[in-house]
């Protein structure tokens, strides 16, 4: 009789845990591309014990890495919808948490494969942001460029994604903006030969509107506090510095695309 009721409080104990089991936020995209490595990030617990991540889907091509840890990499090679789960312990209090992701078919534009829109809560929460395909664009910068551009001429594609590239060094080094300068605003030179100065050139003007400017500069790339404090920063110590204007070939060769392709 003793055996039972242990059983019987045992078991009690165990339903009245689960049952108090919190929930548990996961952040991350909802929305990801074919094999496109994301993280996903097991927030609102600080120092669990155990953390166990799982996929409950009928698609059966995923990866999962860390699995252990609070951060998971999650990878699908096929389209389909997935529940990720993240069950995680801390002493013994029972935590869970589940997101449902879609997995689709990369978007394309002009050729290039857009990576997805990533989580803004994870792509906000530091200055360098989320950049999966690692090509030095931040992903939301990159796809705003390509879906503002995709109409014009493929240049301003080409101008937006190097300032993308050079602004990032704001972010990295602003105390160093002296000897940054000349690289970050290299897209802003280049721009200017193919807006006014390429005639001379003998080479077709080939935009008519900015492809950066200072909207560009303010609410898509240094879109945080945290980022526009670091351009003010970089902006203040170039003050009283003495800059000479580049000549026409200085313009182009600032450049850091292929120019040969728009001089047919």
């Amino acid at each position: 009789m003793k055996k039972f009721f242990t059983i019987l409080f045992s078991l009690a104990f165990t339903f009245f845990i689960q049952g108090c089991q919190q929930e548990l936020e996961i952040q991350g995209s909802t929305h990801i591309y074919i094999n496109e490595s994301q993280t996903y990030i097991a927030v609102n617990i600080e120092n669990a014990d155990e953390y166990k991540w799982s996929i409950k889907s009928k698609e059966k091509n995923y990866t999962l890495t860390n699995a252990q840890t609070s951060e998971v990499i999650f990878n699908a090679q096929s389209a389909g919808k997935y529940m990720l789960e993240v069950k995680a312990k801390k002493g013994n209090k029972p935590f869970k948490g589940i997101l449902e992701i879609e997995v689709t078919q990369p978007e394309i534009i002009n050729g290039h494969t857009l990576p997805s829109e990533p989580d803004p809560t994870i792509n906000n929460s530091t200055l360098l942001g989320v950049d999966v395909n690692n090509n030095g664009v931040r992903d939301d910068v990159e796809r705003w460029i390509y879906e503002e551009y995709k109409e014009k001429h493929p240049v301003h594609i080409d101008i937006a994604m190097q300032a993308g590239r050079a602004y990032k060094k704001v972010l990295e080094t602003p105390e160093r903006a002296r000897e940054i300068r000349k690289e970050v605003n290299s897209a802003t030179t280049c721009q200017a030969y193919y807006k006014y100065d390429a005639e001379f050139l003998n080479e077709p003007i080939l935009i008519q509107e900015n492809a950066i400017d200072e909207y560009f500069r303010s609410k898509i790339y240094y879109n945080t506090q945290k980022r526009m404090d670091a351009y003010l920063q970089y902006d203040k110590l170039l003050s009283g510095g003495v800059y000479t204007l580049p000549s026409f070939e200085e313009e182009k060769a600032a450049c850091d695309f292929n120019t040969s392709k728009y001089e047919e």
